[in-house]
């Protein structure tokens, strides 16, 4: 038997219907005889969990010989992943009402997150965009510098040998013209670029942009690797 009352069971079911989600896209634990007295978990991403229990606060000492109740109070607790502003985080109540009422807050919380993964995951430099920007800093000597008449030259015909691989690639992919578009206009402005950045900054700005444009719209296997190729010929 569930060491919750039928009507706190309750509460907790209606409290799941909330915003875009149902109580059909989580699963409800009622664990008997234990200090955990709830648990929800998101079917979709079980990562995210709610969990109510009662906890004991007060000496540590106490705690560790017994749970003497002049040292110790024990209280309803909620932990809760996602939080309000931390991936983790716990909750006390006065009461079982308050802690079941934090369930809608955990619900909003879940689809916050899921709204801004993706903005994260646009923040976040992958291996390869890391392992060029490392080359750089390996690879090229007085970053500080500006490019010298003969060193623009190379880089402006790379850049040239670059757009022509491009042009092919939209007509044998059948790419979006917009797409190639967006990589020929940064090409375009990493030649102009070349005059006014130094080598260090020129080399990491517009390395990181082109190969990002090319994995985003070369969704393949083929993509990456033409974004480490354009890595490895930029440095050449």
């Amino acid at each position: 038997m569930a060491n919750l009352k039928n009507s706190v069971i309750s509460r907790i079911l209606n409290q799941l219907e909330y915003g875009d989600f149902c109580r059909e896209d989580f699963d409800l634990t009622l664990p008997d005889g234990s200090l955990v007295l709830a648990e929800v978990k998101f079917r979709a991403l079980p990562k995210y969990s709610f969990v109510i229990d009662e906890h004991h606060t007060g000496n540590k000492f106490a705690l560790a010989i017994a749970f003497q109740e002049s040292e110790t109070k024990k209280v309803i607790r909620t932990i809760e992943s996602p939080g309000d502003y931390r991936n983790s985080e716990n909750h006390t109540h006065q009461d079982i009402g308050s802690a079941v009422d934090r369930i809608s807050d955990w619900v909003r919380n879940i689809r916050e997150d899921l709204v801004h993964s993706r903005d994260v995951l646009r923040t976040t430099i992958d291996d390869l965009s890391a392992e060029f920007q490392e080359s750089i800093d390996e690879k090229i000597e007085n970053p500080e510098e500006y490019f010298g008449e003969d060193e623009q030259s190379d880089l402006i015909n790379k850049l040239n040998e670059l757009q022509e691989r491009v042009e092919k690639l939209e007509k044998e992919l059948e790419l979006d013209p917009k797409d190639t578009a967006k990589i020929e206009s940064a090409i375009e402005k990493s030649k102009a670029d070349i005059k006014l950045y130094p080598k260090g900054v020129w080399y990491k700005t517009v390395g990181t942009k082109l190969m990002k444009l090319l994995r985003q719209i070369l969704k393949t296997k083929e993509g990456r690797e033409i974004a480490a190729d354009v890595a490895k010929r930029l440095l050449s």
